[in-house]
């Protein structure tokens, strides 16, 4: 039957999205080897979705794979255990790690969900429900516990690295994952790189994984992101990364035109901070912007508010690459924006 084989660094990635798309086909095993795991599709899979999986270094073509007896879909299992018409409040799953994250309108259809979910995935611990936006100073989010054992803290397998980090007190998106394999492989080695709103550090380790020669400086505000930063660069051995505790605005001043590269992972609000850009980057730096706008005219948006900024500061830039990173909301998406500074 169909399936993808991928190698096991980057299997983490590829099952949350075949997960989230609904594509694995949970009536058969995964199989594993010392170098692959194969996960088994429940249908074809043609446009974005093959485009995204093979970007990731999947095959997809005919395994043999065995039966996995006594469970079924999630969809099927879900019907059995809601009341109702459960699709109208079911909007699927992420996984991080051991951890299942759940989008419910309600606490009863959240459980039925939870029982879904862990008979049909065996590695899963622990399920949560988001209860609420991500928002102040951090971009935090509240989450409610639903099912398994009550905990918020993981380890996140994705792209060669492993990151330990607590749900609650940091910001961390698996819908990023193809976006910090991008431009840890769009990166050069011996290049001075410099990660603002670093996180719990996935951008910045896995980068530094990749380009030993380069130095990684990472800059996060919340202290306990920052306390998993440093726990995840020692974790990963990234020791080419430097962390700093403190406000961009602040800890920039001390990096005149040390930048070849810079990632701006703070879609909200990057725009508000293209000025430290202009203090860090060196001649014909490249940035990695990002930033939320309607689905009609996001990339027209941003690009037009950076032709104003880089022309009111007397320099020029050049795109040199966009995409949809995700889809933040029906409305709104969060687009990637690469530009080139003269």
């Amino acid at each position: 039957m169909l399936g993808v084989k991928i190698a096991k660094r980057h299997a983490e990635k590829v099952k949350t999205y075949l997960a989230r798309q609904k594509l694995m086909d949970n009536n058969y095993r995964i199989i594993r080897s010392d170098k692959f795991i194969y996960f088994p599709l429940s249908s074809a899979i043609e446009g974005k979705s093959r485009k995204t999986i093979e970007s990731a270094g999947g095959q997809i073509a005919d395994f043999k794979f065995g039966k996995n007896p006594n469970i079924g879909t999630y969809s099927s299992v879900l019907g059995k255990h809601a009341e109702g018409n459960y699709q109208d409040v079911a909007k699927g799953y992420d996984l991080v790690g051991d951890i299942a994250i759940v989008e419910s309108d309600s606490a009863k259809s959240a459980k039925a969900m939870a029982k879904a979910i862990m008979k049909v995935n065996r590695n899963i611990k622990t399920v949560l429900r988001k209860a609420g936006a991500v928002g102040g100073r951090y971009r935090t989010r509240k989450y409610a516990y639903v099912a398994g054992e009550r905990k918020y803290d993981t380890i996140y397998r994705e792209n060669g690295a492993s990151f330990k980090l607590d749900l609650r007190k940091t910001f961390f998106s698996t819908r990023l994952a193809f976006e910090r394999d991008r431009i840890r492989k769009a990166s050069r080695d011996g290049e001075n790189v410099m990660v603002m709103f670093a996180g719990a550090g996935p951008f910045a380790v896995e980068i530094a994984k990749m380009r030993k020669k380069s130095r990684v400086v990472a800059m996060e505000l919340n202290k306990k992101a920052y306390e998993y930063m440093l726990e995840n660069v020692r974790l990963n051995h990234a020791d080419n990364v430097v962390p700093e505790l403190g406000d961009v605005k602040v800890l920039v001043k001390k990096h005149k035109h040390f930048a070849d590269r810079i990632v701006m992972p703070l879609p909200k609000d990057s725009y508000n901070f293209l000025d430290c850009v202009l203090i860090a980057a060196k001649p014909r730096c490249i940035v990695h912007y990002y930033g939320f706008g309607n689905r009609s005219d996001a990339f027209d948006y941003h690009i037009k508010k950076l032709h104003g900024f880089f022309a009111r500061n007397g320099r020029r830039f050049r795109v040199l690459y966009k995409r949809t990173a995700r889809t933040y909301s029906p409305s709104q998406i969060e687009v990637a924006i690469d530009f080139l500074i003269y």
